[in-house]
């Protein structure tokens, strides 16, 4: 096995790995990434988006991942490895890169489970590492309106940051490393103008405000034709045990069906034992894991 500097490498190989991958989050995920795939690859090209392949004894590809430096942390996506020992190779060439120059404040990942032995090979790093259920549900039209909810609009990214921060506690990590809202506005920034998780659909956003104060929040995106994604369900804490989270993820799913979606999916913390019987109720089902794992620099 050879583990190369991806931006030496041939675009007929960059571009294998891409269309193989589009293959997969379409066919098991419903997800078109196609877009996210291009960016990935301008960026590679371009300004030298730091990744890496590995490559077996017969030369051909048989692992990749990217880095994406952003503020303080140091992220690492799109890993692939069929084999255990290739993961822990280029999850041992991404720390190199992450620290090869000023170290960051932290390591984070939020993959699709695509690499053989990941979650292992992170915790032997000592990352935490934490599991989220993708989980999906057909749906139909219908009448299903919750009076007081109304549509996402451009001025309420700090209010759902508001939320987000106490919706979460300390349980944001991932998201929010240190529990502040600029980081919350910087994820809620990233979730509405950028398509890595999807194009916002402000008309199937559900949200429900008390002056000035956003009091829950369904926020949904489009992956697909087909598909819509429910990227954040949060409710604040005063607002829980009243079947606020269950009447704004049906009216989200009836909204995203009359206008053309057949699926609906989300993701949920395998620890979140909550939200995980709602949406079983619910009638969402498994579809595929990815996996969640972060390592602070300050703690070696």
């Amino acid at each position: 096995m050879n583990v190369c500097d991806w931006r030496d490498a041939d675009p007929a190989d960059t571009q294998w790995l891409y269309a193989r991958e589009q293959d997969y989050w379409v066919r098991e995920l419903t997800w078109d990434a196609s877009t996210a795939w291009h960016e990935i690859e301008q960026a590679r090209v371009t300004w030298g988006l730091p990744g890496r392949i590995a490559f077996d004894n017969q030369k051909t590809p048989c692992g990749w991942c990217y880095c994406m430096p952003d503020g303080d942390t140091f992220h690492l996506g799109g890993i692939v490895a069929e084999d255990p020992r290739v993961t822990a190779a280029l999850v041992d060439a991404s720390l190199a890169i992450a620290t090869a120059g000023a170290k960051p404040a932290r390591m984070s990942t939020f993959v699709p489970m695509r690499a053989e032995g990941l979650e292992t090979v992170l915790g032997e790093r000592g990352f935490t590492c934490e599991r989220y259920h993708y989980l999906a549900r057909p749906v139909a039209a219908g009448e299903s309106r919750t009076p007081e909810a109304t549509s996402w609009q451009e001025d309420l990214l700090i209010p759902a940051a508001v939320l987000l921060q106490a919706a979460y506690g300390a349980g944001g990590r991932h998201f929010a490393p240190r529990g502040l809202q600029v980081e919350w506005e910087h994820y809620v920034r990233g979730l509405v103008e950028r398509p890595g998780c999807g194009v916002l659909e402000p008309s199937i956003t559900r949200v429900i405000k008390s002056g000035e104060a956003m009091q829950a929040l369904v926020l949904a995106t489009r992956l697909a034709p087909g598909t819509v994604h429910l990227a954040q369900v949060a409710v604040h804490p005063e607002r829980r045990r009243d079947g606020v989270a269950r009447r704004l993820v049906d009216e989200a799913c009836r909204l995203a069906a009359s206008r053309g979606a057949r699926l609906v999916t989300l993701l949920v913390g395998e620890k979140n034992a909550a939200a995980r019987q709602l949406y079983e109720q619910m009638g969402f089902g498994p579809r595929a894991m990815f996996l969640a794992g972060t390592l602070s620099f300050a703690d070696q």
